[in-house]
């Protein structure tokens, strides 16, 4: 017979199941177990070890797996859709397949239930770039498991925006009926699912993934022939939020290279002919570029592509007859966009056409070397002159000062309208920061009327419209009396869009819920069938109310609460004090820590009445706010126009404030060539300093005549490494670029003409990518210079030929800056400053009338170098470097030796140069060189 405790596990596991009590046992006190006991057990009961697993050694490398890789045997089974096939996958699979054969490129999000699932190679490629875990789902008896990540629905949003981010497009695919609405004969059968949105870099309209202050350009390129080369091209430029669309046509692969650079688009389309694979070389690296099929390029796709959208009869208003190629882009990416927002037409404005000479022209690397948007070292806002002069209170004001800065006028008229702008701003300090006041909380109306066009706009989203929309009758009476252009424009009164505001608050409520789908978005006394279905919900509160407290009575339970959840519905609160005490009829739902919960029949019947009549009046809301939203959407245009003079109005505001705050001049600009500014000052470097003030300087450029105003058009300027020169040439630059944009300068005075171009080459970089190297990136940007320059650009070089041997550099130097000079004649004769170590380009100011020679000075004291960052004439004689080298730390040693080897240079050599006459038969270009 067993022991009693023996018995005891089966007495306990009876009374868990049969409700039987076993009578309390009393514990066995703990066996002591000794060493030996444990080792003569092992011996009785000795444990098998367990095998070592044997790591799978790769298969030989053969014909047949020659490009496998060893991420490539991590695979699952199932690690891409076209391994299956359809016939052996679940109905749901199915579908998915057939949607993902369709958008092969697009990461496919399917909606189930509260999440967006994908599977196959859309769920490894999620699991590793979103972090996500990778799980799997029954794809059939044949199958079995197949990888599947997924995202919350509501957290979707976010999620696309780090793929779009990424390069990455995404499809929607969402349910179109909900299980509730089915009948009886559709239980078990497939909700029905389709494409509902296609996420690009260059299509997207939702706020979290746009930058505010930045556009989002989709751009389309089409080139002449079947070639991948560009000889002639047109190029068409959308940014889908805002609802600009231009055109342009022109020639040269690289032109259109740097327009996309310019551009810096999110996504570029191109009809990628049938024998090209590669890449083209006019497409920056780092650019989305999506290859398209050709056919909706085509002349008379693209043609009745733009008629449909517009409505137009003809084309021939838009100026695209003289521009064939730009047709054909315009056509491509409207195409694009029905493809991408299946059920929506994205408002865009009509087309308009821009040419090479609209604008000051400045290429990639001026754009690099004068950080006009971006710092050259780590790519910040912040050290850019954009983030100096980025003081606009709304992002369509930022967008606005962005584009400024990318794309300065030439035209004086422009200019000096916007001068006046923002002289009329600085004169009048109190009109200035009222304005600011007014838009610093105004909404992005231009992006709000964008969304609400497409359909794709939250009711906070036009609240916040109607709030910008109600601010324009203020800004045109803070505006009744200005003067200038740009200012008088918004000083009208905007009767159509202040209907459209009144009626956005005569409809919503102030603060409206994130959801559309859960009421709460309408006024009451807008429409008479909601108010209908509002009474009776009243009634039913009522109810509720009378229930609650008649259940009080007949419980006795003061505390009861009569309560509803959104799973369980409405129910009985007690505490579970109380829970005794309940009346029979109850019915317990619900069990927690420390309450009770019930229902009565009663309840429940109440319940279902109240549930339809919440639901029907929910989709009364979102079928008003739909009409509502449709007809903002119609008039995204007059909306759109008046947020372009907001826009323009912040961007004069912010100008202004810079330029009252940091004592700025007002430019005087002119046709003519001359570049004169006295005690300019960088724009940038002086908000940057905090110790010490910059020191001002002055230059003088593209005089005429040998007359009181004689200025040359080159300057040689010569100094220490470390003492200015570099800012020095950016400033000028910038000071030239901030006038053609309208803005006034930080400087005491200044008269500049117009300029063209402005060519920047300072620094050193290679790309070692392109098998190019340091002195090749040199000379590859001053041919580019010396080819496109003019007598009317400005041209800033930096250490030109300082990346070969002495003497080639130096030949190389004195070359280009007597072309750029073109004092014989023969060269371009540009407004240049060619700063250098070679100071035998001094001699250039003896040779030629129109070059002179500027030095930055430094005080020597002992042994120290004390650099003074002013530009004085004359021309230096030393370079300081070795000095330079000390200051930097070179070991003292090495700093002694170099000092001897330049004694020994400088008495031992000595280069002169003279004019190349070369091209004049009677006159020999006479160059010496003398070594002793």
């Amino acid at each position: 017979m067993a022991a009693p405790h023996e018995q005891q596990p089966e007495l306990a596991l009876q009374g868990s199941l049969f409700g039987l009590e076993p009578e309390p046992q009393p514990e066995p006190p703990p066996q002591e177990l000794e060493a030996a006991d444990l080792a003569a057990d092992a011996a009785a009961r000795p444990r098998q070890r367990q095998p070592r697993a044997e790591i799978a050694t790769e298969p030989a490398a053969s014909d047949n797996n020659e490009g496998a890789t060893a991420a490539d045997n991590d695979l699952p089974p199932w690690h891409h859709h076209a391994l299956v096939e359809p016939e052996q996958l679940t109905p749901m699979l199915r579908h998915y397949v057939e949607l993902k054969r369709a958008h092969p490129e697009r990461v496919l999000l399917y909606r189930l239930g509260d999440f967006f699932e994908c599977f196959f190679e859309d769920a490894i490629q999620l699991s590793r770039l979103l972090e996500l875990t990778l799980t799997g789902k029954e794809a059939g008896k044949a199958l079995g498991r197949v990888p599947m990540a997924g995202i919350p629905h509501h957290a979707a949003e976010r999620y696309c925006g780090e793929l779009v981010r990424r390069g990455i497009s995404v499809a929607l695919c969402d349910q179109l009926e909900e299980a509730s609405t089915r009948g009886p004969a559709s239980k078990g059968a497939l909700l029905k699912r389709d494409i509902t949105r296609v996420l690009t870099p260059g299509t997207v309209l939702e706020e979290g993934m746009l930058a505010a202050r930045r556009n989002n350009w989709l751009c389309a390129v089409v080139l002449e022939g079947e070639g991948s080369s560009a000889g002639c091209w047109g190029l068409a430029v959308a940014d889908v939020s805002t609802g600009e669309f231009r055109v342009t046509e022109r020639e040269g692969s690289d032109q259109l290279h740097q327009e996309l650079l310019q551009v810096e688009a999110a996504e570029v389309l191109w009809p990628m002919p049938e024998s090209s694979a590669a890449s083209p070389a006019w497409c920056p690296e780092g650019l989305r570029l999506t290859p398209l099929p050709r056919t909706p390029f085509a002349t008379p796709e693209a043609r009745a592509t733009l008629l449909k959208r517009f409505r137009l009869a003809s084309l021939d208003g838009l100026g695209l007859a003289e521009a064939p190629l730009a047709l054909r882009a315009a056509g491509g990416l409207l195409r694009y966009l029905d493809d991408t927002q299946p059920g929506s037409a994205i408002p865009l404005e009509l087309p308009t056409t821009w040419h090479a000479g609209d604008h000051l022209v400045l290429d990639a690397a001026t754009r690099r070397n004068l950080e006009l948007t971006k710092t050259q070292l780590g790519g910040t806002l912040h050290g850019s002159l954009l983030g100096t002069l980025d003081r606009t209170m709304t992002a369509m004001g930022g967008r606005c000062l962005r584009r400024w800065i990318e794309a300065p006028l030439v035209d004086i008229a422009a200019i000096t309208a916007r001068q006046d702008g923002v002289g009329e701003l600085v004169g009048q300090r109190s009109l200035r920061l009222a304005l600011r006041r007014l838009l610093r909380p105004m909404g992005d109306l231009e992006r709000l009327a964008g969304r609400a066009g497409a359909g794709t706009a939250s009711a906070r989203d036009l609240v916040a419209l109607a709030d910008g929309l109600e601010r324009l009758p203020q800004l045109a009476a803070l505006l009744a009396k200005a003067e200038s252009a740009p200012l008088a424009c918004l000083a009208r009164p905007w009767p159509e869009l202040a209907e459209l505001a009144a009626l956005l608050r005569h409809t919503l409520l102030e603060t409206p819920p994130l959801s559309l789908s859960e009421g709460g978005l309408i006024h009451d006394g807008v429409d008479a069938q909601l108010d209908g279905l509002r009474n009776q919900l009243d009634d039913q509160d009522t109810w509720l109310a009378q229930q609650e407290a008649a259940e009080r009575r007949a419980s006795g339970i003061s505390t009861l609460k009569l309560q509803y959840h959104r799973t369980f519905g409405y129910f009985l609160a007690v505490s579970k004090a109380k829970a005794a005490a309940v009346p029979e009829h109850w019915i317990r739902r619900q069990t927690l820590a420390n309450e009770e919960r019930f229902i009565t029949p009663e309840l429940k019947g109440r319940e279902g009445r109240i549930l339809q009549l919440k639901a029907r009046a929910a989709q009364r809301e979102y079928e008003l706010f739909c009409t509502l939203r449709s007809q903002i959407g119609k008039q995204a245009g007059p909306i759109r126009a008046a947020a372009r003079l907001v826009a323009e109005l912040d961007a004069l505001a912010s100008l202004a404030d810079v330029a009252a705050t940091s004592g700025y001049c007002r430019p005087e600009m002119s046709a003519g060539r001359e570049l004169v500014i006295e005690a300019g000052r960088h724009p940038v470097v002086e908000q940057l300093l905090v110790e010490q003030p910059f020191t001002p300087n002055s230059i003088a450029l593209g005089g005429v005549g040998a007359t009181a105003e004689h200025h040359p058009d080159l300057i040689v300027l010569t100094g220490p490494n470390a003492s200015g020169k570099s800012c020095y040439l950016r400033q000028t630059g910038l000071l030239q670029l901030m006038a053609q944009i309208g803005s006034w300068i930080p400087a005491r005075s200044a008269r500049l003409g117009i300029a063209d171009r402005i060519f920047t080459r300072v620094g050193a970089g290679d790309d070692l990518a392109a098998g190019q190297s340091t002195f090749m990136v040199e000379m590859a940007e001053t041919a580019n210079i010396l080819h496109h320059a003019t007598e009317h650009s400005l041209v800033l070089l930096d250490e030109i030929g300082r990346g070969t041997a002495t003497f080639d550099g130096l030949s190389i130097a004195w070359a280009v800056a007597e072309h750029l000079a073109g004092g014989d004649g023969l060269g371009i004769r540009a407004r240049s400053v060619f700063a250098t170590h070679y100071h035998e380009l001094n001699e250039l100011a003896e040779l030629l009338p129109n070059v002179a020679n500027r030095q930055v000075l430094v005080e020597e004291t002992g042994n120290d170098l004390v650099f003074l960052h002013k530009v004085v004439d004359g021309g230096a004689s030393r370079s300081y470097g070795i000095e330079a080298a000390r200051l930097a730390g070179v070991p003292p040693a090495v700093v002694l030796r170099a000092r001897q080897v330049l004694s020994r240079i400088e008495a031992n050599s000595h280069v002169v140069v003279g004019l190349d006459n070369s091209l004049k038969p009677t006159q020999p270009a006479p160059i010496k060189s003398a070594a002793a």
